[in-house]
């Protein structure tokens, strides 16, 4: 359970936090989990929450089998607040794919969205793999990649051994510079083929932590993260043997 912020006097300085909450809500299989939960890492000024590996779908009360009506996203955001609770301060972000939505469906999620001041919906179209691939590469309207499957060959091959978080979150702030300059919709939640929203959350998130922050992150951080990666990667080689 998350603390509470407060400022009054009378309030115990034990109830009382210093950090900003990020709740993410990433309706994708494995690589958008894994990716966010690396933000977990940047600094002490932010927590993050990713909200599927706190409420189960067992506890979404909507039950749909293809877990793609909103009723259904939207009641898990809403069990997780239930759980947690939500201050003022703090930001809830539906990140999701337009491939795997109809526009109406994304656009109640949308409208929700606009009914509470702190949640906040980001598309990328067609899929997650178009804000990855900015962290490497500026140039996404000259790609030959189309489809989520093009884009998930494509970014594979920016570095060596394939995509891992690790690799390409240090560059983070390349893709929101990227992603922003594509951006041909700014005042549409709906991005344009190639493009992604992604860079608000990417914004918000850089601007609680500061550019020190982050360099922080990446210069001390992110080198102990990868020695914990390759750790794992050797235990689990010595397990199969």
């Amino acid at each position: 359970m998350h603390k509470k912020r407060g400022y009054s006097r009378d309030i115990p300085i034990e109830l009382v936090r210093d950090y900003k909450l990020f709740a993410i809500v990433c309706e994708g299989g494995k690589r958008e989990p894994d990716y966010f939960k690396v933000f977990k890492r940047f600094s002490s000024k932010i927590a993050v929450d990713v909200i599927e590996e706190i409420v189960s779908d067992e506890e979404v009360e909507t039950k749909n089998k293809h877990k793609s009506a909103p009723k259904w996203v939207l009641d898990r955001a809403i069990r997780y607040i239930d759980k947690v609770g939500l201050i003022d301060e703090d930001d809830l972000w539906f990140v999701m794919d337009v491939d795997k939505w109809k526009p109406e469906q994304l656009r109640e999620i949308a409208d929700h969205c606009k009914d509470h001041p702190n949640w906040h919906i980001v598309l990328s179209n067609p899929c997650f793999e178009v804000w990855l691939y900015l962290h490497k590469n500026a140039g996404i309207a000259a790609s030959a990649s189309n489809s989520c499957n093009d884009f998930k060959n494509e970014i594979s091959s920016f570095e060596k051994g394939g995509y891992h978080p690790l690799k390409f979150i240090a560059d983070m702030p390349n893709a929101v510079k990227n992603a922003k300059a594509f951006d041909k919709e700014l005042k549409h939640f709906m991005p344009v083929h190639k493009a992604t929203k992604l860079y608000q959350l990417g914004e918000a998130v850089l601007k609680v932590i500061g550019k020190k922050g982050f360099n922080d992150f990446v210069s001390k951080t992110l080198p102990l993260l990868h020695i914990e990666e390759n750790e794992k990667i050797k235990s689990s080689k010595r397990i199969r043997k």
